[in-house]
């Protein structure tokens, strides 16, 4: 038998108001308890802290022209840019390694330190060469160093980092 026509589907509506999709997962029973605490269905817990990490991100996810701290674990970070725009800028005394996707973290060569990176940006912005996406996103680097060079929560240090690199060409056995 038909549903009469202007009628919607028959049924229970979609939870969320849209396509769903029914998911199993194991959880530690404090991550549970938490997730109760902010709403008695796990399912709503769980998206309501997805919507507000989403748009946590969106506010502060700086645009992809930007450098932005990653932390790598405890109280430490990394400064990250887009590869291939900063690859392409070649500023001395500062290393471009790729993360993932187009991101990439710097890396300044041994007895540099953050001075020597802001100088080095400022000279290469000096150049008259420049294009002008390419000077926009280095003014914005320059005055992200500067916003954390005066953050009296951060504090700088410069390390050696290891690169291993594989040949491209494997020696047999």
């Amino acid at each position: 038998m038909r549903a009469p026509a202007g009628r919607g589907k028959r049924g229970r509506p979609p939870k969320f108001g849209r396509p769903g999709k029914v998911v199993a997962i194991t959880l530690p029973e404090e991550v549970v308890a938490g997730l109760l605490k902010i709403h008695a269905d796990l399912a709503w817990a769980i998206v309501t802290l997805f919507k507000k990490t989403a748009k946590l991100r969106k506010l502060s996810r700086p645009s992809v022209n930007e450098a932005e701290l990653i932390s790598v674990g405890g109280h430490r970070s990394l400064i990250v840019v887009p590869r291939q725009l900063f690859e392409a800028l070649d500023l001395p005394g500062v290393n471009i390694l790729p993360l993932h996707d187009d991101r990439a973290f710097l890396a300044l060569q041994p007895g540099r330190g953050m001075s020597d990176l802001v100088l080095a940006v400022d000279d290469r912005l000096a150049e008259r060469s420049l294009g002008r996406r390419t000077a926009a996103a280095l003014r914005r680097l320059r005055a992200q160093l500067h916003e954390w060079r005066r953050d009296p929560g951060l504090r700088w240090s410069t390390r050696a980092i290891i690169v291993i690199e594989r040949s491209r060409t494997r020696r047999s056995a």
